[in-house]
């Protein structure tokens, strides 16, 4: 009876690390997904929003613009709008 009441209690005590764990985790990820990237002036939710919507693997960025390859050349999806 002793073991068991010690078996349960080391049981619920890891799974409240784990699900710490992963909460912090997730807030860490979210965090990292809203922050701009250092080389880049598109946040990362949307790159990833931009290459689904084109449907295409790569995406040319550059200090104003952001382009997409299609059909052997790179066409404009987005400029930057410094106003």
């Amino acid at each position: 009876m002793r073991k068991t009441k010690w078996a349960v209690r080391i049981v619920l005590f890891l799974c409240t690390v784990w699900v710490s764990v992963m909460g912090y985790r997730q807030v860490l990820l979210a965090h990292s997904d809203e922050t701009l990237d250092l080389s880049t002036w598109l946040p990362k939710k949307e790159i990833v929003r931009l290459m689904r919507y084109h449907g295409t693997d790569g995406m040319k960025i550059t200090q104003d613009e952001a382009y997409i390859f299609r059909d052997d050349k790179w066409v404009l999806v987005l400029k930057r709008d410094r106003g």
